[in-house]
This record gives C-alpha cells, sequence and structure tokens, in this order.
C-alpha cells in the first residue's frame, strides 16, 4: 500500500499531472473533483463513507464496516473528533477525512502506519512513503516547480544520526534520510485548511496511569482480542509461534476467533535455547483448540543465515535503512513459505516486549508519586541482583528535563562506548561506532545540541510513559521495514499488539504493577489468563541467539568485509572502512560488540540498494477509469 494526499488547491492539478500513469493506480477524489489520494492498495485495505460533503478513509487493517463509518460520519460536529471516534475502529490504519474543503490526516501511534509530507509546487504534499515524495520532488524540480533545493536527494545528516546504536533519540529518529522529506510526529495529524494551507497539529496525550492490575488487564484482553479480530477477517493467516508469550497469546486469540491458522517458529542452532520445545507445548495446545491450520518447524539449514547481503533490490527498503537487517534474508524466506501456504497476512509479536517488558524507568515515575511503593520495589530488585545499590539511587532519585537530557547526550555518543542506559534516562542510551569518521561524530553531537535548543516536549512528563511510546515508536520502524520485505511476496506483516488502542491500555496501567518483580510481564500474564495455557503464561525462561550472530558472520565474512573496499558510507564521509574490517573478519568475544553493526550495514545496503531500483520511488498517476468515488450514504 502507498499513496499520495493533495489539498483541494489549483496547484494540485500540475502536481498531479507529473504522476506516471498505470493501469494499477486508484484515486479517491474531493467534492470538486480534483485528485484527493492517489495510489495503490488492495481492495481489502480501503474502507470509505460519505455523507453529504464529509467523507471518511480508512487504508489499512480494520474490521470496520463502510456501514459503521457512515454511522460514525453522521456523530462529526468537527474533524477534531476523529480523535475520540477513533477508539471505535480497532485496527491498523491512516485515517483521513474532509468536510467540505478542509482535510485531516494521520497515521499510527507506533508510526507502522506513518505520514511524511514536503513542500512542492507551492503547496504540502502527504504521502504514506518518503521515497514517493522524493521522486515527486525530483519531477517537480525538472518542470520547474518551486520547492527547496535538493528536496528528495540523500540526507547524509540523516544517515549520521542513523549510525546511532541502539538507536537515535526521538527527534533524530524522525529524520528521514530524504532530503526536505518529514515525518509526521507520532501523536500529530496533519491537516489542510479551506485554502489548502498546511499545518500539523498534537491531538493525543499518553493516559494517565491509574487502572490496578484487574482492570488493566481487562481492557488490554478487549483491545488486544479486537485487534486479532481485525485481521483474522483475512481468508488466509500465519502467525509466528515461537513459544514467547507475545507470539503465542496472538495464536491463541486468532484460534478463538475460528481463523484458519499456519504457525511457523524457527529450529535454533543453540541446544540450549528452549525456543523450540515451547513452540512444540504450544503448537500441541493450539491444535486442541483451532479448527484447522498447521504448525511450520522451520529448519535453520534450509533458511539463509543471518547477515545474509541483500541479492535483490526487494530485499532492502527504499523509505530507509532496514531495522531488521541481519534477519532481511531469513524473513523473506519465511514469507515466500507461508505465501505457498495460502497466507496473505502475518502476525508477529512485535510490540509485546515495548509495552510489557519490566523497565527500571517505571520505577523513577513511580517515585515522583509515591516514593515508599517504590523503595519497596528497588528494595525487591536489589534482593534478586538485578541491579547495584547505585543504580538504584540514581533510578529512584535521578533525572533531568527531557531538552537537557538530550543536551547531555552529544556529550555520551563518543564512538565505542558502552553505557548501561539507567531508570532515570528518557530513552536509550546511543553511542556512535568505533569506525564512524569524527566528521561524522562532530555532526551528530550538533544535531542533538540543535534538537535540544528547540525544547522539544516528550510524549509525557512522566520517563516511564515517555520510553513506552517510544519503544513502540521504534517497534513500529521494524515492523515497517519488514513489511516492504514481505509485501513484496505478497504477504502482508502486521503486529497487533502496536494498534493505538493496545498501547493505550498498556499505558494506563499504574506503575506500581508495571514495576512488579518476580512475575514476568504480570499484566500481559493475567490478560491472557484463561486464553493461553497456564504453563505457556507460567514460562521463565527467554531465548538467546548468539549462535545466529557468529554462524551469520562466519559465513558472510568474505561479502561483509568486501562491503569495506567501496563503501557507499565512506564515500560520503560518514565511516572509516580501515575500523570496520577487523570487526567484521575477527572472532567476537561478545555480541555487544556488535551491536552497532545493524545500523552501519542498514545504511550501507541501503545507499547502494538506491540507483539500481528505476522501480522504486515512484507513484504512477491516476489511469482512465481507475476513479474510485466514495460510496453513497447510507439509505441512498
Amino acid at each position: 500500500m502507498d499513496f499520495l494526499v493533495f489539498p483541494d488547491h489549483p496547484a494540485t492539478d500540475r502536481l498531479a499531472a507529473l504522476l506516471p500513469r498505470t493501469p494499477a493506480t486508484r484515486t479517491v477524489p474531493h467534492l470538486s473533483g480534483r485528485p484527493w489520494i492517489v495510489g495503490h492498495w488492495r481492495r481489502e485495505e480501503l474502507v470509505t463513507a460519505r455523507l453529504g460533503p464529509r467523507c471518511a478513509v480508512l487504508l489499512g487493517t480494520t474490521s470496520a464496516t463502510p456501514g459503521e463509518l457512515v454511522r460514525l460520519l453522521r456523530r462529526l460536529r468537527g474533524l477534531d473528533d476523529l480523535s475520540d471516534l477513533r477508539h471505535e475502529l480497532p485496527g491498523s490504519f491512516f485515517l483521513l477525512a474532509y468536510m467540505g474543503p478542509r482535510v485531516r490526516c494521520q497515521g499510527t501511534l507506533s508510526t507502522v502506519r506513518r505520514l511524511h509530507r514536503t513542500d512542492l509546487g507551492g503547496i504540502t504534499v502527504l504521502g504514506s512513503r518518503p521515497q514517493d515524495l522524493a521522486a515527486l520532488a525530483r519531477e517537480a524540480a525538472a518542470a520547474g516547480l518551486p520547492g527547496a533545493p535538493g528536496t528528495g536527494a540523500v540526507d547524509e545528516e540523516a544517515l549520521a544520526a542513523r549510525l546511532l546504536a541502539p538507536a537515535a533519540p526521538l527527534p533524530l529518529a524522525l529524520r528521514t534520510p530524504w532530503r526536505s522529506i518529514h515525518a509526521v510526529p507520532p501523536g500529530h495529524c496533519a491537516s489542510y485548511d479551506a485554502h489548502g494551507r498546511h499545518r500539523e497539529v498534537r491531538w493525543w496525550q499518553p493516559p494517565e496511569p491509574d487502572l490496578p492490575l484487574p482492570d488493566a488487564a481487562e481492557a488490554v484482553r478487549e483491545t488486544l482480542g479486537a485487534a486479532v479480530h481485525a485481521r483474522t477477517q483475512s481468508a488466509a493467516l500465519s502467525a509466528d509461534l515461537s513459544g514467547g508469550m507475545d507470539s503465542t497469546s496472538l495464536c491463541f486469540l486468532a484460534a478463538r476467533d475460528g481463523a484458519g491458522l499456519v504457525t511457523t517458529a524457527w529450529e535454533s542452532r543453540d541446544p540450549a535455547n528452549d525456543d523450540p520445545l515451547w513452540s512444540a507445548h504450544s503448537a500441541y495446545r493450539l491444535g486442541r483448540v483451532r479448527q484447522e491450520g498447521r504448525h511450520l518447524s522451520l529448519p535453520y539449514t534450509d533458511a539463509p543465515t543471518w547477515y545474509a547481503p541483500p541479492t535483490h533490490p526487494s530485499h532492502t527498503d527504499p523509505a530507509g535503512p532496514l531495522t531488521a537487517v541481519r534477519e532481511a534474508a531469513r524473513l523473506v524466506h519465511q514469507a515466500q513459505l507461508v505465501a505457498r501456504y495460502g497466507s496473505r497476512l502475518h502476525l508477529s509479536g512485535i510490540g509485546g516486549d515495548e509495552l510489557f517488558d519490566l523497565r527500571a524507568v517505571a520505577l523513577n515515575s513511580l517515585a515522583r508519586s509515591d516514593f515508599r511503593a517504590a523503595a519497596r520495589q528497588a528494595r525487591r530488585t536489589l534482593r534478586l541482583g538485578h541491579r547495584t545499590l547505585p543504580a538504584t539511587l540514581v533510578t529512584l532519585l535521578g533525572g533531568r528535563s527531557y531538552p537537557r537530557w538530550l543536551a547531555a547526550g552529544a556529550d555520551r555518543i563518543a564512538p565505542g562506548a558502552r553505557r548501561e542506559t539507567t531508570g532515570a534516562d528518557w530513552e536509550c542510551v546511543p553511542a556512535m561506532p568505533p569506525w564512524a569518521h569524527p566528521d561524522a561524530v562532530a555532526t551528530v553531537r550538533r544535531l542533538l545540541r540543535e534538537a535540544a535548543a528547540e525544547a522539544p516536549e516528550p510524549f509525557a512528563a512522566l520517563r516511564a510513559q515517555h520510553e513506552v511510546v517510544r519503544a513502540a515508536v521504534r517497534a513500529g520502524e521494524l515492523v515497517r521495514g519488514i513489511d516492504a520485505l514481505t509485501s513484496a511476496h505478497g504477504v502482508a506483516y502486521e503486529a497487533p499488539f502496536l494498534d493505538d488502542a493496545v498501547i493505550e491500555a498498556a499505558l494506563a496501567v499504574q506503575l506500581a504493577d508495571r514495576a512488579r518483580t518476580g512475575c514476568y510481564k504480570p499484566v500481559l500474564s493475567a490478560a491472557m489468563r484463561g486464553i493461553v495455557p497456564g504453563t505457556a503464561l507460567g514460562r521463565g525462561t527467554k531465548g538467546e541467539h548468539s549462535a545466529e550472530v557468529y554462524t551469520g558472520l562466519r559465513r558472510h565474512r568474505r561479502a561483509l568485509s568486501a562491503l569495506c573496499e567501496d563503501s557507499r558510507l565512506a564515500a560520503l564521509g560518514l565511516i572509516r572502512p580501515e575500523a570496520l574490517r577487523p570487526v567484521l573478519t575477527s572472532l567476537q568475544p561478545h555480541t555487544d560488540a556488535l551491536r552497532p553493526l545493524d545500523p552501519t550495514l542498514a545504511a550501507e545496503y541501503w545507499l547502494r540498494s538506491l540507483p539500481g531500483a528505476p522501480p522504486y520511488g515512484t507513484v504512477p498517476a491516476p489511469a482512465a477509469g481507475s476513479r474510485i468515488s466514495a460510496p453513497a450514504p447510507e439509505g441512498a
């Protein structure tokens, strides 16, 4: 699915005329007849309704029907009411609506569905994919239309920030690798007024964390069940069943809906990894409740190893560096396999860790409202040996404002630095890789200081709330990239945990329950009681995958080290190949030393994919006879 959004403005006509034509292009028009939404989507990805001068469109995955959408339109007093109505629309989708000439568009909180924008020809154009806006910008420049110089070219500064590991702080993470192509921030909507003028407004605030565990578990059960139900409408469905609580929960919820489900699990190279045992146990229990389906145990001997270099442009994401770079070839292999079994949509448990794992930052936020409760939890953590006394004191008492934390980060990104994230940090503390060029390090430091100088607001005043949303945004980027890989093979990649309603339910849990020790994912465990077998909920181990890391690096050592010979990143002055080569060719004693490698490989492969992929980054224009009109009002 991809699309562009235009305002109802005369300048739209000239821009739309620049779009290449193809019979696959679909268009939803404004009331005036000008193109509003132009792009490509499957029929089942579009739900639209019209009521007089009002129109609403959902693009993505939802169980909502056109009739339900019409009923919601009747209740609208203004476009701002969409913030409340979306609670009644489960799934993961873009929500676009107009009332006469006024337009509002928004994606999801996790950015699985993320909008982008750029200024071209005197108007602001929105798009679901930044590469499409970049391509249109290049066409507009060639046609002599006004726009920022260099719009649509590679943004070297953004790529420098992409080298940060484990991830760039939020203001830098939202930068696209295309110049003058901007992401609409999470929790913000983009709108056009009656004159086609664009603005962005924050419409979402996280809920107060005040729900006790029983009520919170009920909310998670309902929202996650609705999220899975929105996907089981698909005629053919597959899902991960790794043996962990997250994927197991999704599979049993899907089985409860009566979905015909193909489940998959990877075998492990490490005999000490008990994931396959738990997966087999869950598959057996699942087989007793679902009506049809099968379980596929995927041998590692039949699949690409981690770190396999991309062999085709479809093994990368044209939107930007791929977060899942080390597993890209294996994910493509899995998509091709489940497609042969008829799957058109694959469920993943990504997002479960981000929402429900124990995090020290919850203690920091709890200490702001109930220091005694936080201290009791901290003492229990100390007894279990999870943290040292100094680290515990920093967690309880430390902290600075978000802008000050960002500014301090400029001094903490020394190449190769290893710093543990404390409970007083707003986000993971990143560092530049040891092979980063000094100029790239200086650039990222400047970007951090500039971002801090703008005094950005966090998602919430409480670190626990901000950190969960930031983790969900990071997971959304991961899912967005994987979907670009698997959709090329006819299989959409979906993560129900990252739906807006599920995120909000997780954020509403009171902090004392979120910081509780002695129980793995207590909120999710309570929510799934009675749906997932108790033995699966009581699992106390977690698989470790260093064997896959080392095997992949050994097998592809020659191909990886060859990247240093003609590195695109080195040509841009971002890395020093002579410092990267030893990491790729020598045996690393611990996988932590390899953490900075993934962002570097992702950026390198992305740059290499750009020249040889002419079909990518283009959005065809409306073809004759392909216009989609919104349906008539209900009862007409």
